[in-house]
């Protein structure tokens, strides 16, 4: 049997490797150059593969759970560690290669479809797939590029795209893993979508996740490049909450990124603001209340100098750092020079408890880790990732309507779809 796999990420490779155990001949399609683009500098170079904790998914999170059921975590692992990437836990349950690098995992996966004969064309984008009575025939594109080229300095410039060919594929079964729509450097811009809205599949719209959020810039003045440990709430106009995460936040010019802000993308809506609580990362000592805390700090400030009332940048010194300590007051509707008053403690503790800023979006796809939306999962067995509308088709990871945190849930979705769609390709 022939099996085609369109996009030749973390869900295809799985996918092909796991068709080809069958027995089957195994032909991949990938837009770009080199396979496994995205997984190379996945988790900032160094592979987070997957996680063992429990499952954090949105979008349909049912449809991931029961993937996950059918092909659970453990199961991936042992794929993972049959392609030769050696794995290793760490803190909340992130899989890492044992090798710290992302390009192992890459290696051990190319290696693997190697060995079992998987056939990979590169710069290969397909247009259009065919049902036909005895399978499919799917027409692509390849673009060929001029050899390219060593420079003086060590460094490889690329070849010249010089034009396209088309391609008219045959296949029995056809498996797209081409991606969502973020990251489109990377070969993923959301066209393949598009492949199967054409065969009646339907859409939910699409939109940015794991990505920074966009604010307000006027009080960030100064803070660009500073993080801080703080616990995250986004909160609706009218002032429900949306989605909370906690951990490390990094302040940009105009918004907010690192882990416990990009988690939070998916949740915008017109409207919200995101409130900050920065207690974490100023008050070591576990104190719950800010007020008390400052107080407290107050105190011992008279004590040592000599009964003289401190200022707020004083009361606030060793705790934080002077463009944090300018922004609280700010946002409190103080000084920096103020005395340490009874009011003034109020207002700079509610400051520190909600740093509060509008949000005016989210990053857009360039910059974001995954997708949210994607094909309706109703329209999925998640047995087989068999399409229930067209027979011998199957989509996988991103394409769907499934998104989960940072951490390795995307990665470990994708892997487990990319293996359930693999193993059953049968006659």
């Amino acid at each position: 049997m022939n099996v085609l796999i369109i996009g030749c990420g973390a869900a295809g490779a799985a996918a092909a490797i796991a068709a080809a155990e069958q027995g089957h001949s195994v032909t991949v399609l990938d837009r770009n150059r080199k396979p496994l683009k995205k997984l190379g500098v996945t988790g900032n170079g160094r592979g987070n593969l997957m996680n063992n904790g429990p499952l954090r998914y949105y979008g349909d999170a049912a449809f991931a759970e029961a993937v996950l059921t059918h092909l659970p975590p453990a199961e991936v692992a042992a794929f993972l560690e049959s392609c030769g990437i050696s794995l290793v836990t760490e803190e909340e349950g992130r899989v890492y290669p044992a090798a710290n690098l992302a390009s192992v995992a890459v290696d051990g996966l190319l290696a693997r479809m190697a060995q079992l004969g998987v056939e990979i064309l590169p710069c290969t984008a397909a247009e259009r797939i065919q049902p036909e009575k005895s399978g499919f025939t799917v027409y692509a594109a390849q673009t060929e590029y001029a050899p390219d080229q060593q420079k003086a300095n060590g460094k490889v410039k690329k070849g010249e795209a010089l034009g396209q060919r088309p391609l008219v594929l045959k296949a029995h079964r056809v498996i797209v893993a081409a991606g969502g729509a973020a990251a489109p450097a990377h070969g993923t811009d959301g066209t393949a979508y598009g492949l199967l809205t054409a065969l009646g599949h339907a859409l939910c719209p699409v939109t940015p996740a794991l990505c920074a959020l966009l604010t307000d810039p006027k009080p960030l003045k100064g803070l660009s490049g500073k993080r801080v440990r703080a616990e995250l709430r986004l909160a609706a106009a009218d002032g429900h909450t949306l989605h909370q995460s906690s951990g490390e936040a990094l302040f940009a010019d105009d918004g907010v990124s690192g882990i416990a802000a990009m988690q939070l993308a998916r949740f915008y809506e017109p409207g919200c603001i995101l409130h900050m609580d920065l207690r974490p990362g100023l008050m070591s000592d576990g104190s719950a209340d800010a007020a008390a805390w400052l107080q407290n700090r107050r105190e011992r400030l008279i004590r040592q100098e000599s009964g003289d009332m401190p200022t707020l940048a004083r009361l606030l010194t060793g705790s934080t750092q002077p463009v944090l300590q300018a922004a609280l007051c700010r946002m409190a509707g103080l000084t920096e020079k103020e005395p340490a008053t009874d009011g003034a403690i109020d207002r700079l503790a509610a400051a520190i408890t909600a740093f509060s800023l509008p949000v005016t979006g989210v990053r857009g796809f360039d910059q974001a880790q995954v997708t949210a939306g994607g094909l309706l999962c109703s329209g999925f067995d998640p047995a087989t990732l068999e399409s229930r509308l067209v027979p011998g088709l199957y989509a996988t990871g991103e394409m769907l309507d499934v998104d989960g945190d940072c951490g390795g849930y995307n990665l470990m979705f994708a892997f487990a779809c990319g293996l359930l769609a693999g193993r059953h390709t049968t006659a």
